[in-house]
């Protein structure tokens, strides 16, 4: 046996603190992702548990036949790790999982294991066995699910934001400002169009111009009397459709718009049409809204999601149900579209909401605040 040399410290001062056990934390996250010391019924809701459990049931396409996951079992290593190096075979347990195949119209239920492969084992230093190589989990850098906002600097020293909508599992939300003072979203680097399209689409009480104004902006009543009532609303927007009144000869033709500027002239036909009241409110600082309002070509929930699907499916003849089928499945599918906690977490914490961690899609309070944010960061307002 070769002697070695004794160790010598050249060191003035000794270590702050003890070396922590870098391998345990690998270790631990490994057996907390098997739990296989856990019985079968009692595992806790993370882990390959939870990963099995969000993929089933899985049904058959008229709904008549249903597989559902019950629990899995890791059986027992067929090889060692040291016939394993010498074989170059990888070290792991076989995977079974019980599944139930339940017939609805027969209400028959069949139970039985299915073996899906071997799951790799981690061994005492932390390292996998591979065909018969030692392997080690690396660490790396990815984009975290959650949201974004980036600041970019155009010609001419203009300042734009925009931010980013990342989930765990499912499509990116892109959000931009443009020269043009108006917000577009793209899906998955689909085609552009206007913000509100996108916010029609996620719900169907957001179908008209003045739903969205009303989101974004504290509207008032101001109420017509005479003449004197022109300076009141005079430089404001309308929020509804100004129309004339029923008992008017002009009944239900519209005077103004809704999102358009009052001006003196429009004022004073409203002051002598015989409305009561209108609803209005401060003409804002940042147009991005209203701007975003008149590059959107739908009016209705049903038509900016067949504007979507045209954008996301552009060979396809647009059908609302083909279209609603398909938002349905970008955003609220939790099997198509999850943000995980890391990115509901994110999202919470960065927009100042409290969803539970439990609602895993998009909803569209959330779109709502990163647009409010996206204004307060045009507007000049730390963020």
């Amino acid at each position: 046996m070769i002697a070695t040399l004794p160790i010598r410290n050249f060191a003035k001062l000794g270590d702050a603190m003890p070396v922590p056990d870098l391998q345990g934390v690998q270790k631990a996250a490994y057996l907390g992702f098997l739990q296989r010391d856990a019985s079968p019924m009692n595992r806790e809701d993370h882990g390959l548990e939870a990963l099995l459990k969000e993929m089933f049931p899985i049904e058959s396409y008229d709904g008549n036949l249903g597989l559902h996951y019950v629990n899995y079992e890791l059986g027992k290593a067929r090889y060692t790790p040291d016939e394993c190096r010498e074989l170059r075979l990888t070290y792991g347990m076989p995977l079974r999982i019980r599944v139930r195949l339940i017939r609805k119209d027969t209400e028959e239920i069949q139970e039985d294991l299915i073996y899906l492969g071997d799951m790799p084992i981690m061994i005492g230093g932390g390292e996998f066995i591979i065909n018969g190589a030692e392997r080690v989990v690396v660490s790396q850098l990815h984009r975290s699910p959650g949201i974004d906002f980036v600041s970019e600097i155009e010609a001419g020293d203009r300042r734009l934001h925009s931010c980013r909508i990342i989930p765990e599992r499912g499509s990116w939300i892109e959000l931009n400002s443009t020269k043009k003072d108006t917000l577009i979203v793209r899906i998955d680097q689909s085609g552009k169009f206007s913000a509100m399209t996108l916010l029609r689409a996620m719900n169907p009480k957001y179908s008209l111009n003045a739903d969205l104004i009303r989101i974004f902006y504290d509207a008032t009543t101001e109420k017509i009397v005479d003449g004197r009532s022109v300076s009141k609303i005079e430089g404001k927007i309308a929020v509804d459709d100004i129309v004339y009144p029923v008992r008017s000869d002009r009944a239900g033709e519209i005077i103004l718009e809704s999102g358009q500027k009052i001006t003196k002239n429009v004022a004073e036909l409203i002051c002598t049409s015989g409305i009561g009241s209108v609803q209005v409110i401060e003409d804002p600082k940042v147009p991005l809204i209203f701007n975003s309002l008149a590059d959107d070509t739908t009016s209705s929930h049903e038509e900016a999601l067949l504007r979507i699907y045209q954008r996301l499916r552009p060979g396809n003849p647009p059908q609302l149900e083909k279209a609603r089928s398909l938002f349905h499945e970008k955003f609220f599918d939790t099997n198509r579209y999850r943000l995980g906690k890391v990115g509901r977490f994110r999202i919470n914490r960065k927009l100042g909401l409290n969803v539970p961690e439990s609602e895993m899609t998009l909803r569209p309070d959330d779109l709502i605040a990163a647009i409010k944010y996206l204004l307060e960061l045009t507007a000049g307002v730390p963020g």
